[in-house]
């Protein structure tokens, strides 16, 4: 065969297997298309084939599943996806859900356990696989869970609740469970505590503390019970006192001793004691008055080192007028006390304004410098308008050391006693007197009596009348109260600069049942840091109030409003202490069993 022939020849076998190849792959489509004896079912079968076999092609399994992840600081997320579950460890961001999944392949996801102590969601949750792989966000977050828990005997208003020193939540009268108003994060601690004690109770927390699980807090107790107790309601003459008008003072042996104005052997005033832990009462002197005796003390006492009281009385007094003779001065006395036997001493006798002398001293004594007594007395000296004075405690040596002149210049009339500041300065009040005529602050140097007005009341919002004395408190600035001026002109609590004489009303009494009306004694500063006193009248029964008041922010709160008649005191014109126990104490001058007064107690915690 020639070269031509078996080239054709070749091209023939060629294009003859194409065809055949062509054939078993289902083509030659023109053939099918021209011919009838092609549309006998082949083509058919052909075509179902070749969707069987896309269909293979995309289930192959090519597409996968995943989430991102956010926030994921703790075990115990499981996801479900399409109902299988799938754990998540702490502190994934990306994690593979599915593989293998074919187009068109439906899923959804949920959260099946929520991890400890967070609270996880999946956004775009369901979807269809289509050419891509899929993927669902879950974020997560620290869960938290609310603080709370069951109160029992709050009878009335004032509690104030919180939480981790913050997250202040008032509670009403007679509420018997209480929530925190915000919620704590999983594993914060958390602390509930009493901000602000109700009126007349004490309350307390247990089980109050410790560290978020993964659960609401519901087991704190608040535990309220009554805070002030009436401990003795005083008789009158002749066996008991009457009417005590001054603050108490603890001595080094526990006992706590006061005076009465009224009542005893006389009827002209008593020294008192009162044991705490027996909760026995008993008369240690009966002033008898005249030329003989003082009568009639207001003012409280002060004790030595030796454990011998100090106070004044009101009226009463006698002095040598002549070298043998003996005068009655009825302007009151300082004595001293025995404190086991009561036996009193004369230690002065005021003579007067005649006499260039004091008259009428008020309040308690100050054993200052040298173990003299400093005092003021609300009336005489040579201008009439009042003074301060010292007495050699062992001798009854008095010195006048200043004589107040009145007017704009001066103060008039102190009623309160005096305190040492730590400047070593004297510092007292005047209920009148200075620029206003509403009372004034002075400072007094106890050793050369020089004399100066430190701040001068303008009544109004400002305060006015002054009674009290002062207490230096721990941030070294001075307080006191007005018994009238504020706001509401029911008196005030102040504070003073020492150092500038800038004066700030700390709080205004707004009387009505809500707060107190007429603060005339001073203020103390408890081991909490609070300053708590009295007022004669206010609150509900308008029979008087022990307050607090928190020496920053002037944040006041009633700690106990008297109701009087048989069964309480009223009308508290002392002062309070706090004695060894942490309770505080006073009197008051109306009330009780015998209407002649009551000692009471207060527990503060």
């Amino acid at each position: 065969m020639s070269a031509e022939p078996a080239k054709e020849a070749c091209s023939l076998l060629g294009v003859a297997f194409v065809a055949l190849l062509l054939s078993a792959c289902g083509g030659g489509g023109g053939g099918a298309e021209s011919g009838a004896s092609a549309g006998t079912g082949t083509s058919g079968s052909t075509t179902t084939s070749s969707t069987n076999s896309n269909s293979s092609t995309t289930g192959t399994g090519a597409f996968s599943l995943s989430a991102t992840i956010s926030g994921l600081d703790s075990s115990g997320l499981v996801l479900s996806v399409n109902g299988s579950s799938v754990s998540v460890s702490s502190g994934t961001t990306t994690q593979l859900l599915a593989n293998s999944m074919a187009s068109g392949t439906q899923y959804a996801v949920t959260i099946a356990t929520q991890p400890a102590g967070e609270t996880c969601s999946v956004s775009a949750s369901t979807g269809t696989i289509a050419s891509a792989n899929g993927s669902v966000v879950v974020t997560c977050s620290i869960a938290s869970y609310t603080v709370g828990g069951s109160i029992t005997g709050l009878s009335a208003p004032g509690l104030v609740l919180q939480n981790s020193g913050a997250d202040a939540s008032a509670i009403s009268a007679d509420a018997t469970t209480f929530t925190m108003p915000t919620p704590v994060n999983y594993g914060a601690s958390y602390e509930v505590a009493v901000q602000t004690q109700p009126t007349g109770r004490v309350c307390s927390v247990s089980n109050g503390s410790g560290t978020m699980g993964a659960g609401n807090v519901t087991g704190i107790t608040v535990a309220c019970l009554p805070n002030t107790a009436i401990l003795y309601s005083f008789t009158g003459a002749p066996g008991g006192g009457a009417n005590s008008y001054a603050s108490l003072i603890q001595g080094s042996n526990g006992l706590l001793y006061g005076t009465a104005e009224e009542g005893g052997s006389s009827d002209l005033g008593a020294v008192f004691v009162y044991d705490p832990s027996s909760s026995a009462a008993s008369l240690l002197h009966s002033f008898v008055g005249a030329k003989y005796d003082g009568a009639n003390p207001y003012a409280g006492l002060v004790a030595d080192s030796a454990g011998n009281l100090y106070g004044t009385t009101q009226t009463g007094g006698a002095y040598l007028c002549g070298a043998t003779r003996v005068c009655a001065s009825n302007y009151g006395a300082v004595v001293k006390i025995n404190p086991t036997s009561g036996a009193e001493t004369l230690l002065h006798a005021f003579k007067g304004s005649v006499y260039a002398d004091g008259e009428y001293p008020y309040d308690t004594l100050l054993l200052g410098p040298g173990n003299n007594l400093y005092g003021t007395t609300q009336k005489g000296g040579a201008s009439g308008y009042g003074t301060v004075f010292r007495v050699n405690s062992s001798k009854g040596t008095e010195t006048v050391l200043h004589v107040f002149a009145g007017g704009t210049g001066d103060g008039s009339y102190p009623y309160g006693g005096l305190i040492q500041a730590s400047d070593g300065n004297l510092y007292g009040t005047t209920q009148q007197g200075g620029a206003s005529g509403s009372g004034t602050v002075f400072r007094i140097n106890p050793t050369t009596g020089a004399t100066s007005i430190v701040y001068s009341f303008e009544g109004g919002s400002d305060g006015a009348s002054p009674y009290g004395a002062l207490v230096q408190a721990k941030d070294g600035n001075l307080y006191g109260t007005t018994g009238a001026g504020g706001a509401a002109g029911a008196g005030t609590v102040f504070k003073l600069v020492p150092s500038s004489g800038a004066e700030s009303v700390v709080h205004a009494f707004a009387g009505g049942s809500g707060d107190g009306v007429n603060p005339y004694a001073g203020l103390i500063q408890a081991t909490d840091g609070e300053l708590y006193g009295t007022t004669v009248s206010g609150g509900p029964a308008s029979d008087g109030t022990v307050f607090r008041v928190d020496p920053g922010s002037g944040a006041e709160s009633l700690v106990y409003a008297f109701a009087g008649g048989s069964g309480d005191g009223a009308a508290p014109y002392g002062g309070l202490i706090q004695a060894k126990d942490g309770k505080l104490y006073g009197t008051t001058s109306k009330g009780g069993a015998s209407g002649a007064g009551t000692l009471f107690s207060i527990l503060l915690h």
